[in-house]
């Protein structure tokens, strides 16, 4: 090899060297950067060999690439559980307000209320003819609307923020599907036409985007040979290379917050990160805590009602209901119809059950109760005619279609309407007859016993013991959530690490690596200067 070869082996050889010391350097940098994949320049031999007699002599080094240590089953695995600890999280904090809003301690609660209001009856009842102690009643049958109300009010608002949450949630979303896009163009112009140059710090942003996108939804991503990603949310693209197929809300019947993609509504799809954490919540509280003090509120006033109509106050008067009236609502899934009016036609054959009414081929009807689940009346439509149920008659107006689907619901206004309709202490039927008055307290006693009493609709249970369910139910579900959380935390915990492990950055590997590359370094600066000087010999010939 001449001497012009060995100066440029020495110059491969500083070339390489200083691009190695570069990336030691920028990994030293980005210790402690979030996110940040360590990097190593890769080395192979030059080519082309020089042959000489006997063999062939190399032409130095050349850097191959700057490879990311990236463990591809690590990161997904970590990526997997972003979104189990983001939706862990998410129901710890929602079932924690719920657990508050359910909170009996300090001897105050709908508990309490329970009990001093059916205490108060029993006062009535051993003195009937006292209006001291009716107009006691009155205030404790306030106090227990007042609480139920408050935590209804509570419920909802806890309902509010989670749609308000699912929106802002759907925003950042498509901030960092957008983030993403313009990183996928970004490294397709720096990696085009293959070569060692790769966009490693690029990716390195975007796998922070995808890993924080994994904590608001379950998403899953695909990258093909040109380093483009797609990411895919509730089977639809969310990315597709530069473009971006935004997430938009939409609301359903009852106000609810969902979300769609190029008009498809994915909201059923979406069961893991913050959204799905989110969307279960809603529902859990919605169908549990929500349902079930409603039918609580609508049981007390429905039974204190029935016998309370049937009693006299002081005033002679009889038929008249001691809390609000149960009212109905609906909703319609139709073009063309509507419920023009719902009316409890008998209180006694109510069952406090929400209830489907669905139109079928020809007209047809069916009305099912949703807790049992069994067809409680059938029939063919006719606009304007009344349909009767369970002590529930409604009139459908309008032109139906198959498909067309109606709820109607007892509960829905159950806790909001709830109230005590007797404002005068004299109107309270504490007697059975109106021949027994002032002293008869037989009807007080009826009604101080619903205390005991199993209710069916309740299940069996009596009104202290179904409210008790309820509260244990919010606290159990408040403490799942929070184990869950903890586990999930744990195993996140350890897959950081394992990725650390992998793709982090080592100072003491790093001091290592930069002695060596500066050995290398002044090593290869020795051996040009030992060549000049061997060229200067050659030149004064």
């Amino acid at each position: 090899m001449s001497l012009i070869g060995i100066l440029n082996v020495g110059k491969s050889a500083i070339f390489a060297s200083q691009n190695a010391l570069n990336v030691v350097n920028h990994n030293i940098s980005n210790v402690n950067t979030p996110g940040y994949t360590r990097q190593d320049a890769v080395l192979e031999i030059a080519t082309p060999v020089v042959p000489v007699a006997g063999g062939y002599l190399g032409t130095g080094v050349d850097v191959q690439q700057i490879a990311r240590r990236y463990d591809r089953f690590v990161s997904g695995q970590l990526l997997g559980q972003e979104q189990n600890y983001g939706k862990s999280s998410t129901m710890d904090q929602v079932f924690g307000k719920v657990e508050q809003i359910f909170n009996e301690s300090g001897d105050v609660g709908l508990s309490r209320d329970l009990s001093a209001f059916f205490a108060a009856w029993n006062a009535v009842s051993s003195n009937p003819e006292d209006t001291a102690q009716r107009t006691v009643l009155l205030s404790k049958a306030g106090a227990l609307v007042s609480d139920a109300q408050r935590m209804e009010t509570g419920l909802l608002g806890t309902v509010r923020e989670i749609n308000g949450e699912i929106a802002d949630v759907a925003k950042r979303v498509n901030e960092i599907a957008t983030d993403i896009a313009r990183l996928n163009a970004r490294i397709l112009e720096i990696e085009a036409g293959g070569g060692i140059a790769k966009a490693n710090d690029l990716r390195d942003t975007r796998d922070q985007l995808v890993s924080e996108l994994s904590g608001l939804a379950d998403v899953t991503t695909r990258e093909d040979r040109n380093g483009s990603m797609t990411v895919t949310l509730g089977m639809r693209n969310l990315v597709d290379g530069e473009r971006v197929n935004a997430l938009s809300t939409v609301r359903d019947a009852a106000g609810d917050v969902g979300l769609a993609i190029d008009g498809v509504d994915v909201t059923s799809r979406i069961v893991n990160g913050r959204i799905g954490g989110l969307l279960e919540s809603r529902s859990a509280i919605e169908t549990g805590a929500l349902s079930d003090l409603r039918r609580l509120a609508a049981a007390v006033a429905q039974q204190t009602n029935l016998i309370h109509r049937a009693g006299y106050g002081l005033d002679g008067s009889t038929g008249n209901d001691f809390f609000a009236p149960l009212s109905l609502s609906s909703t319609a899934d139709s073009a063309g119809a509507a419920i023009s009016s719902a009316t409890i036609a008998d209180p006694a054959a109510l069952t406090l059950s929400e209830y489907a009414v669905s139109i079928g081929a020809g007209n047809s009807y069916t009305v099912t109760n949703r807790d049992s689940g069994a067809v409680v009346a059938s029939g063919t439509y006719s606009s304007g005619s009344p349909i009767d149920f369970e002590g529930i008659r409604i009139v459908v107006s309008g032109t139906v279609a198959a498909g067309d689907a109606f709820t109607v619901s007892p509960l829905s206004n159950a806790v909001s309407n709830f109230g005590v309709a007797v404002s005068d202490p004299r109107k309270i039927a504490a007697a059975s007859a109106a021949s027994g008055l002032p002293g008869d307290n037989a009807n007080a006693l009826r009604i101080a016993a619903l205390a005991d009493a199993s209710v069916s609709y309740l299940g069996g249970a009596t009104f202290s013991g179904y409210y008790g369910g309820i509260v244990s139910k919010a606290g159990s579900q408040a403490q799942n959530a929070s184990d869950l959380m903890k586990f999930d935390d744990n195993i996140r915990t350890e897959l950081r690490n394992r990725r650390d492990a992998a793709s982090g950055v080592n100072l003491d590997e790093e001091a290592i690596k930069l002695i060596a590359f500066q050995r290398a370094f002044e090593a290869a600066a020795r051996m040009i200067k030992i060549t000049d000087e061997l060229l200067q010999t050659v030149l004064q010939l």
